[in-house]
């Protein structure tokens, strides 16, 4: 399976996205050291890889905490289906699950008959497992090589420009060109002005995050 289909389409793209600030968080410190010799900043470039492996893991983990947290709660609602038969006590459980979703465009009384049925629905369905360790590994897996890789492309050319200045550039331009592709595939836009406009609107927020972080500190 994809690793969209673990977490989505959404929290896939952002992993992408995340670990391009943390790379660019990183290089930025070395517009003040343009003179220095050619390999001596290394370190910064390790430790800008190292800290996308890093996210990707807690991020990776962080997914797996949630999803079986989102689980306890549907078994739980699903147990409590089963033992009361109008299912009555069920439905505030529902309604919170699913205010923030779709569901919410509709009105307040058809919302409540919707919910009424899928008690019905929930009282004769088994409740799910949690996340298992295999599919644990591959959230994990999935999310530290997605950002180990976002990362490699952003410092890449620290490893193959001769002047570091010229390595900023590329790494700038990569990181910027990165977002795009991320924001323009992760959108559910059809039409490719849609698709555009997502990509220049992730590369703005992206660009504007790594902006304020490097601006903070970060």
């Amino acid at each position: 399976m994809h690793l969209s289909n673990y977490i989505g389409k959404y929290w896939t793209g952002a992993e992408v996205i995340y670990a391009v600030i943390i790379a660019m968080t990183f290089t930025s410190v070395l517009r003040t050291y343009i003179a220095i010799p050619v390999g001596s900043y290394f370190p910064i470039i390790y430790s800008a890889l190292f800290c996308c492996i890093a996210w990707g893991i807690a991020d990776g983990s962080f997914y797996i905490w949630e999803r079986n947290y989102n689980l306890g709660i549907e078994n739980n609602i699903i147990d409590i289906c089963k033992s009361d038969l109008k299912g009555e006590a069920a439905i505030p459980l529902i309604s919170e699950q699913l205010e923030n979703t779709i569901i919410s465009n509709i009105s307040e009384e058809k919302r409540l008959e919707l919910y009424r049925d899928l008690t019905l629905h929930l009282a004769a369905t088994g409740k799910k497992e949690t996340v298992s360790t295999r599919d644990a590994l591959n959230i994990i897996l999935g999310t530290s090589l997605i950002s180990t890789a976002s990362g490699i492309i952003v410092v890449l050319p620290f490893f193959l420009a001769d002047k570091l200045i010229h390595a900023l550039a590329m790494s700038n331009l990569l990181g910027i060109l990165l977002l795009f592709i991320t924001g323009y595939y992760r959108t559910y836009e059809k039409d490719l002005y849609g698709k555009v406009r997502s990509g220049f609107g992730t590369t703005v927020i992206g660009m504007s995050i790594a902006a304020i972080t490097i601006v903070l500190g970060g």
